[in-house]
């Protein structure tokens, strides 16, 4: 029986469990691909990237300091028909109301206060009302489409959507030529081996969705994840299959019941303390033969060992603001990005830690708050899995573990980008609640 809210009516919960995606969100899918793609990537990025030996050494030109200086005209327009089709797609969604008994809501909305706040303390009001105003409206493309459809086919855009930008980035490498498959080549598409890599990954955690309870759809998802596993290699992302792996394994552990659970995490106990004790037991030669396998064929360590005194310089830097922060993104103008590249010798946009950079923004109290809406969100997904029995709660478990881990090296998941967007839609839909619990 279909439940009724307001004056529409929400379609049955067997429905949505058999659907993998409508017309509408396929279209829905070729707007994200479109307004994305022209907002932030580029389709001769490989060339640029092979012109510099793939290595981004700083250079003459600093490419991330010269986009700061200007506000992009054709960027800017997509991300306003982005956030007009998420408006577009709240008005003709169901009608329901988020689920403000949940402290998961009260977070979310605690931590959008402080970001919106920080106009006011910070320490350049209109780049951060810019930025705020191009992560807004991000926030809105997101908030409709998960008004609009269920997780299970918002799962199912974003899967079409990372698809389409990694097979972008293909045609786009194989038409310049750049290509191949050496030991001492990164996949570029047409943005970053690291931002591509994440799109790969997103694909392995979502393969899941295609295989579970459906036997017909095994095939589907064991193909969409030899194929992001593969793309995730040959980018040598190495944080991206770091977080790959543990969100893989943050997913199993919710899907696993009672014994199996129990089995699963002290097996990975049991691996992980063994490893331990191998590694301290390992001669000078093997030590180097496995960081070498660690640096997954990559020709030098630059870009982590690199992040070590860019970590020591910001930390200066938010030691002078350390309550509230700089305001959001104030701190990296052009002027900052050219004088870290410059004492670092290697183009640097963002801190490359979503941690110290929430602290660059918004201080203590803004981390705290950021801390505390990532453990409810753990907790939101592992209720409504608790709850509900459907894979796609335990998917957002292991893409929130992903993001979680991926911060660790990377700040892309707070800035008004794909990713941002990916994880702010699955957020949004859980704080739906049009359905009641399924129990076995």
């Amino acid at each position: 029986m279909s439940t009724r809210i307001g004056a529409r009516t929400e379609p049955k919960e067997s429905e949505i469990d058999e659907r993998f995606i409508t017309p509408f969100g396929l279209i829905t899918a070729a707007v994200i691909v479109v307004c994305f793609f022209f907002a932030s990537h580029f389709w001769d990025a490989s060339r640029i990237a092979n012109a510099s030996a793939l290595d981004y050494k700083f250079g003459d030109k600093n490419e991330a300091a010269d986009s700061l200086r200007v506000v992009g005209g054709l960027s800017t327009t997509f991300r306003l028909l982005f956030a007009s089709w998420g408006c577009f797609c709240f008005a003709i969604a169901p009608r329901s109301r988020p689920n403000v008994s949940s402290p998961f809501f009260w977070s979310l909305l605690s931590v959008s206060l402080i970001l919106v706040l920080s106009v006011f303390w910070s320490v350049k009001p209109s780049q951060t009302a810019f930025k705020l105003a191009v992560l807004i409206s991000v926030a809105i493309g997101a908030a409709g489409i998960a008004a609009k459809f269920s997780l299970k086919e918002i799962l199912s855009i974003l899967t079409c959507a990372c698809l389409s930008f990694n097979l972008l980035g293909i045609i786009a490498e194989i038409s310049f030529g750049n290509f191949r498959l050496s030991s001492g080549y990164r996949f570029v598409g047409t943005t970053h081996p690291n931002y591509e890599a994440i799109f790969a990954s997103f694909l392995c955690l979502f393969s899941r969705l295609y295989s579970f309870r459906f036997a017909t759809r095994s095939f589907l998802g064991f193909g969409l994840f030899a194929f992001g596993m593969a793309v995730v290699l040959i980018t040598k992302s190495r944080t991206s299959l770091a977080g790959l792996l543990f969100s893989l394994i943050f997913a199993q552990l919710i899907i696993a019941r009672g014994v199996n659970r129990m089995l699963l995490f002290t097996t990975l106990l049991v691996v992980a303390s063994l490893g331990l004790v191998g590694t301290s037991m390992m001669s000078q030669g093997s030590s180097a033969q496995l960081g070498k396998a660690a640096n997954m064929g990559r020709s030098n360590d630059s870009s982590l060992s690199g992040r070590l005194p860019l970590w020591e310089e910001l930390l200066i830097s938010i030691n002078k603001k350390p309550i509230l922060g700089h305001g959001y993104l104030a701190y990296w103008d052009s002027k900052q990005v050219e004088y870290l590249s410059e004492k670092f010798r290697w183009e640097i946009s963002h801190g490359h830690n979503v941690y110290l950079d929430i602290l660059l923004d918004v201080g203590y109290i803004g981390l705290s708050l950021v801390l505390l809406a990532i453990l409810l969100a753990f907790v939101e997904a592992a209720r409504l899995y608790s709850d509900r029995y459907r894979i796609e709660y335990a998917i957002v478990f292991g893409l929130f573990a992903y993001a979680c881990i991926n911060g660790l090296g990377e700040s892309i998941f707070k800035h008004p980008s794909f990713y941002f967007f990916a994880v702010a839609t699955c957020c949004f839909s859980m704080l739906k609640d049009p359905y009641k619990p399924k129990h076995r």
